[in-house]
């Protein structure tokens, strides 16, 4: 979209210079606030920073008809952390990022808490997704037209905006339930290469077993620094370091307390340990040719989704992922490389894209893969959604023909993994 006079004139009465154009240093530090440079690289015509739902509504209000006609392209930032290009940024469009909405807000029976603009956490076994936890979303639909969805209003909206992406519109705060916590125990325990045998033993036995949903594990491989490491991450809610299901990663030999260019990928899989260990030698293979690039760091994480989280997923109500707890435990498994030049760019997404098609495809072969990709660390070209289930996806697409009848958030605004065209 042409950045007119006229259309100058418009920011500047709805954001009251709350925006930058390119050329300028707020602009260039403005567009730096990214995980990765793939996302940082990309320049946006214009970066509005609103600091009000009244300024998002009123800009998606004056920008409806561009966008209906696709004359403008829109790009919605947060964090700006998802990994790859384009999620959150757009070329010669227009970025709105949503830093500027800040606040936090707990109710007076502190049930909940009000936070302005998911994934797993060490309550996820517990309590579910983080999505799980969303009470109320506020958000500015195509229409500019703001709305509450929660599980008395736009009830449908509510189930798909808890993992159905940037597909539905501007979600501007939530409203989340809080958690009673008193002493959280937590940290990294360190591990030589040859104990990783024994740590997925562990880790299996762990999500086989859910003696205690009060802790929480990941763990993954590693290397970084010239060095083959592995590590498990360890929470336990009540502060109990010595709590009988974390002792098998505690006891085993090597236990120690304690970038520019990267992106993820992911595939799911059922607990098995012969699988995993399987899995683990195929990236170690992969792994050989890329130490020596300059600054290579590379994880592969096992991160549980046990049943307890499943089950306790469900008891929260509806949500976009529609994962059957019958099918647990799982594996999400986070391939992570990070590296230095961006001339080693097409060896390292080569190489991984190499890696997942190896690994899904073992798995497949031996019925233990899993529809599921958890969208935080979604490979830029998988059809993350559809990951979700037939049934949910023609759930979500219905909802969205519903809220965006134009369909301004799957086509104007081409960042983040979409719904199937119709």
């Amino acid at each position: 979209m042409p950045i007119t006079m006229a259309f100058q004139e418009v920011l500047q009465e709805i954001l009251a210079g709350k925006h930058t154009f390119q050329g300028s240093e707020l602009y260039e530090k403005s567009n730096a606030l990214y995980f990765t440079v793939f996302e940082s690289g990309i320049k946006p015509a214009v970066i509005a920073q609103p600091t009000t739902v009244q300024e998002v509504s009123a800009l998606i209000k004056k920008l409806h008809p561009h966008l209906v006609t696709q004359e403008a392209s829109l790009a919605i930032k947060g964090s700006g952390h998802t990994p790859f290009a384009g999620a959150a940024n757009v070329h010669d469009g227009i970025t709105i990022a949503l830093q500027g909405l800040k606040g936090i807000k707990l109710a007076d029976n502190k049930e909940h808490v009000t936070i302005g603009v998911g994934g797993l956490s060490f309550y996820s076994t517990k309590h579910g997704f983080a999505c799980d936890s969303v009470l109320d979303f506020e958000v500015v639909l195509a229409s500019g037209d703001v709305v509450h969805a929660n599980k008395k209003e736009n009830t449908d909206l509510f189930a798909s905006l808890k993992g159905g992406l940037n597909n539905f519109g501007i979600v501007t705060s939530f409203s989340l339930r809080t958690i009673p916590s008193s002493e959280i125990w937590g940290g990294v325990a360190y591990y030589m290469p040859d104990a990783f045998g024994q740590l997925l033993e562990a880790t299996v036995e762990f999500v086989n077993n859910e003696t205690d949903e009060d802790t929480h594990i990941m763990s993954s491989a590693g290397y970084g620094f010239g060095q083959d490491v592995c590590t498990c991450c360890m929470y336990h809610l009540k502060g109990d370091k010595e709590a009988p299901a974390l002792q098998a990663f505690r006891s085993l030999p090597g236990f120690v307390e304690s970038w520019n260019q990267s992106f993820y990928a992911t595939l799911t899989i059922k607990a098995d340990i012969a699988l995993m260990k399987e899995l683990h030698r195929v990236w170690l293979q992969v792994l050989e040719p890329l130490r020596l690039l300059k600054g290579f760091i590379f994880s592969f994480g096992y991160f549980p989704l046990t049943k307890a989280l499943l089950t306790n997923s469900k008891k929260a109500g509806d949500n976009a992922k529609d994962i059957d707890p019958a099918d647990g435990p799982l594996f999400v498994i986070l391939i992570n490389p990070t590296w230095d030049l961006p001339e080693n760019d097409e060896q390292v997404y080569s190489a991984v894209e190499d890696l997942l098609q190896k690994l899904r495809t073992i798995a497949s072969e031996k019925g233990l893969l899993h529809r599921y990709i958890f969208t935080n660390y979604g490979y830029y070209k998988d059809d993350v959604l559809a990951g979700y289930g037939e049934q949910s996806v023609k759930r979500l697409s219905k909802v969205s023909k519903k809220y965006d009848p134009y369909g301004i958030f799957s086509k104007a605004v081409p960042g983040g993994f979409k719904l199937p065209k119709a």
